[in-house]
Parts: structure tokens; C-alpha cells; sequence
């Protein structure tokens, strides 16, 4: 994520790295879809924050899903991270840009990328791994 951050800035593409800040650490309207839950917060929710265990649910449970522009999936335990990321999962939502992966979990860009499947260039995949924080 850092990285993509930065090569935003440095290329000049201002607005677009405005934007993308603003999704990732503005307050803004949201859907929490976690362990068979779904919670919104405000009017036309922008992000959509969930776990790989509630992604094969996503189409059908979420309804509010035309106005959300990026998806941060938490890896909250190690045995997430034998659960696919099928990025089909996101096909009925219109706007999605981004989909950020948070790991809180020891892991390495590899087996991240390894997770994901049915990848297309419809989104820019962002990935951290955030251990104890």
C-alpha cells in the first residue's frame, strides 16, 4: 500500500491519490459484513469491510453496494490464510477501485498474492501486514 501511495505522488496523479486517501483513512459512510453480520453506517456507504470467511456472501448480503469504491478484507488468524480471496465475490458492486487486503497475521506478499483468485485489472489490489497494531 505504502508503495502504491507514493508512486501516486511522485507520477504527479494528485487527485487520484486525494481520493484514495480520503477512502482509506477519512471518515466515511460504511458496511461491516464480518462472521455472518451485517452492519451499515450512514447514507450511501463509500467502504465495505469484511473477512475472507464472509466473502462468498457479499453479492447477496450486501445491498447497499452501489456507491462503494473499496473493500478492506481483514486475515485475522493463520488459517485465513488457506481461504481463497475470490475476487468474483465483487462482481455485483459497481464502483469497487480497491481492495485492500490487512493482514494480522505473520505472512509475506507471496502467499497474499497466492490467495487471490479470479484477479482481473477491474481493481487495484493494496495489501499490508499489520501485526500488533
Amino acid at each position: 500500500m505504502d508503495s502504491y501511495l507514493t508512486n501516486l505522488e511522485n507520477s504527479g496523479q494528485d487527485s487520484k491519490l486525494s481520493n484514495l486517501k480520503h477512502l482509506l483513512y477519512g471518515l466515511q459512510s460504511a458496511v461491516y459484513a464480518s462472521s455472518g453480520e451485517l452492519k451499515v453506517y450512514g447514507d450511501q456507504p463509500t467502504a465495505l469491510f469484511t473477512n475472507n470467511t464472509s466473502l462468498n456472501s457479499l453479492n447477496t448480503s450486501v445491498s447497499l453496494k452501489g456507491d462503494i469504491e473499496i473493500a478492506t478484507i481483514k486475515i485475522e488468524k493463520a488459517a485465513d490464510l488457506n481461504t481463497a480471496i475470490d475476487l468474483n465475490s465483487f462482481s455485483g458492486f459497481e464502483k469497487l477501485k480497491y481492495i485492500f487486503i490487512i493482514s494480522e497475521v505473520e505472512t509475506n506478499p507471496t502467499v497474499i498474492n497466492n490467495l487471490i483468485k479470479n484477479n482481473t485489472s477491474k481493481y487495484i489490489l493494496l495489501y499490508k501486514i499489520s501485526i500488533g497494531g
